[in-house]
């Protein structure tokens, strides 16, 4: 069973995700942390070496760790530094081939549970389940600032940088952010959490 989790930053993709696969016991695949783990792999590299660095990075999930090359980055990868280079980095080509097929791999012989911008529309076109999670920018912003512990950060600065996002998330060329037709729509903005994963569950049970 292939479930395709896509929707703008900040719509709770990936707790929910995680929930979702805990819940029906398959394995849930951040591919958020996968674009931020290799952002921090290249980070130092030059541009032209990026395709031998790819052929010789390995990508684990160990539960709620992810590893680097045998590394456990799971914190690191959070850090504002590779939150801010991963946009950028996340959209070129080369970068995201290496990435898909590491996710179709991922989900050849496997249950999962899969989230990002493009898994319905590219990783994972013939998943059974299809849903595109949202919730108006304002609310987006809102669960993100409580999120965050930094009295730096203010409520504008993240709404400001979440309408940025998510222009860049649907106007790139590679893989844009789009809801495909065949996915369902879960609009959050009025549900909690709990709500939302139930209302998600309740599609893959009927």
């Amino acid at each position: 069973m292939k479930i395709a989790i896509d929707g703008p930053a900040g719509s709770g993709k990936s707790s929910i995700a995680k929930e979702i696969a805990k819940r029906l016991d398959i394995l849930y695949v951040d591919t958020g942390a996968m674009y931020r783990a290799i952002t921090l792999k290249l980070l130092k590299e030059n541009e032209k070496d990026y395709e031998k660095v790819l052929k010789e990075t390995k990508i684990n999930f160990d539960g709620d760790k992810i590893f680097l090359d045998g590394k456990d980055v799971s914190k690191r990868i959070r850090e504002n530094e590779i939150s801010n280079k991963t946009s950028e980095l996340s959209k070129k080509k080369i970068i995201r081939d290496y990435l898909v097929k590491m996710q179709r791999e991922i989900a050849k012989d496997t249950d999962v549970v899969m989230e990002g911008r493009d898994i319905g529309s590219v990783v994972l076109k013939d998943a059974e389940y299809k849903f595109f999670l949202t919730a108006n920018v304002e609310t987006r912003a809102m669960r993100r600032y409580k999120q965050i512990d930094d009295d730096k950060v203010t409520f504008e600065e993240i709404l400001e940088d979440l309408k940025v996002r998510d222009y860049n998330d649907s106007h790139r060329e590679n893989s844009p952010l789009v809801k495909t037709d065949d996915a369902i729509l879960i609009d959050s903005t009025n549900l909690n959490a709990e709500e939302t994963i139930e209302k998600i569950i309740s599609y893959v049970k009927r």
